[in-house]
């Protein structure tokens, strides 16, 4: 009779343990059925502003190792009279809000040649023709003072970063969504709405700096990048590289999204 009744205990725990696990199952999330794809867009605007460096380097850049250092009363004294020509010829421009030389370490990393100095440039609504100009004339006046100009970087500002934002996000969900109404096409079945999205990094570099070293990109609404985020490969570079051929001279903004759509099982085409 004991037994009798410890069975139908055992079975009684056990119908509680499964009911309620077949409870818990109900309750949680679902899977939807859905495509997902991703997608791309950029928005670009006039800069307000742009912020640049220029990288020298002296003569023993290509020719053998640079001359020992010597201890100067004033350090950097003799960088900053060095490179004073070159200032004076950016002062002269319009548009310059501010000139400063940076005076970098005098080590590198694997005997690359150190740059003498960094010259930081801040202009005002510059446009390409205006940065095209002003890097000729830096490179010009360095070759006078048998300089070599090896990094041009530049970030470039406005203050109207959000609508650039919202203009990126709304071209990546457009794509995203031309990019699965192929999809859906092709699987003979309906797109519905939008059930998840995700912002995916952009892990593309836009170009290399000195000794090879990729750069971190940075649009000119993005979160400010590190100084050190180049590393030791690339001394004294602080900004993405600038090449006035392929840079359009504006604030680009650049999202990419993943994004899931519902399967609309109305719309699929049925099977013969």
């Amino acid at each position: 009779m004991r037994r009798s009744m410890a069975i139908v205990t055992v079975l009684a725990l056990a119908g509680c343990v499964f009911g309620a696990t077949g409870a818990l199952a109900q309750e949680g999330p679902g899977q939807q059925p859905g495509i997902t794809t991703t997608g791309y867009g950029e928005a670009s605007a006039p800069a307000e502003s742009a912020d640049l460096e220029f990288l020298l380097f002296d003569e023993t850049y290509y020719g053998g190792p640079p001359p020992f250092p010597e201890v100067e009363a004033t350090p950097g004294a003799e960088a900053r009279e060095t490179v004073a020509p070159i200032v004076e010829a950016i002062e002269t421009r319009d548009s310059i809000e501010s000139v400063e030389v940076v005076v970098p370490l005098t080590t590198s990393l694997y005997g690359g040649p150190p740059p003498i100095a960094r010259i930081e440039v801040t202009v005002s609504n510059p446009d390409l023709d205006m940065l095209t100009s002003l890097i000729t004339g830096v490179t010009q006046a360095a070759a006078s003072e048998r300089l070599l100009v090896g990094h041009i970087g530049a970030a470039f500002a406005t203050a109207d970063c959000q609508a650039l934002e919202r203009e990126a996000r709304q071209a990546a969900l457009d794509d995203g969504r031309s990019r699965a109404e192929v999809q859906a096409s092709l699987l003979g079945v309906g797109l519905g709405e939008v059930i998840s999205s995700t912002d995916v990094d952009i892990l593309s570099s836009p170009g290399f700096g000195l000794y090879g070293s990729p750069l971190a990109a940075s649009g000119g609404c993005d979160p400010p990048v590190s100084a050190s985020v180049s590393g030791e490969f690339t001394p004294g570079i602080t900004l993405p590289g600038f090449d006035p051929a392929t840079h359009s001279g504006e604030v680009e903004v650049y999202r990419q999204l993943q994004i899931t759509f519902a399967i609309e099982d109305s719309a699929a085409t049925p099977v013969a």
